[in-house]
């Protein structure tokens, strides 16, 4: 919502900008609001994780990540979300959390303290690895098709590589308006 605000507030200085200003104004100012703009985009809406019938794909600021499932060994949800690998633990910006505090606890009729439900995008994750698991071949698996802890070789099916690359669009187009508003200040 935030960042959905910000770039209003920003297309609006640009159109009026276009609208009402002089051309000196706009070499100087233009640059910079788009500038703003780009990085809220990249902030706010970029980030995202998305559950693939295969794995999963993070999308951060400027790094992009597809994790197999068979290359996934746990799941971290508290203040965010990060996923541990064969290659290593990735965070995902732009997914939900389990709030500020962590999961909830619940305090039964009887005193006992007990967890709540498992926050949403790990009941989400873990149903999607679920159901990746159950399609997979049993043959080869330690007990029955479920993983060992820790260890991305246990899974079933065929092995796959965590793939991690830069978005290089995005970084392009930042430097190129970065080096816009730089000029035009300067000019």
């Amino acid at each position: 919502m935030l960042g959905a605000v910000a770039l209003a507030i920003c297309t609006l200085f640009a159109v009026n900008l276009v609208l009402t200003g002089t051309a000196s104004s706009i070499r100087h100012y233009l640059p910079w609001l788009l500038l703003v703009a780009w990085a809220l985009y990249l902030l706010f809406w970029r980030p995202c994780l998305l559950i693939r019938v295969d794995g999963l794909g993070v999308h951060n600021i400027l790094r992009d990540h597809d994790i197999p499932f068979s290359e996934l060994t746990g799941v971290r949800v508290l203040q965010s979300v990060s996923f541990d690998t064969a290659a290593g633990r990735i965070a995902s910006w732009g997914a939900p959390g389990a709030g500020k505090l962590g999961p909830r606890m619940h305090t039964g009729p009887d005193g006992a303290r007990t967890m709540g439900p498992l926050p949403h995008t790990q009941s989400t994750v873990q149903s999607a690895w679920d159901a990746w698991e159950r399609r997979q071949p049993i043959a080869g698996t330690h007990d029955g098709g479920s993983p060992i802890p820790g260890n991305a070789a246990s899974q079933p099916g065929p092995q796959a590589t965590v793939t991690t690359r830069w978005n290089a669009p995005a970084a392009v187009v930042g430097v190129l308006l970065a080096a816009l508003a730089i000029a035009g200040a300067l000019m």
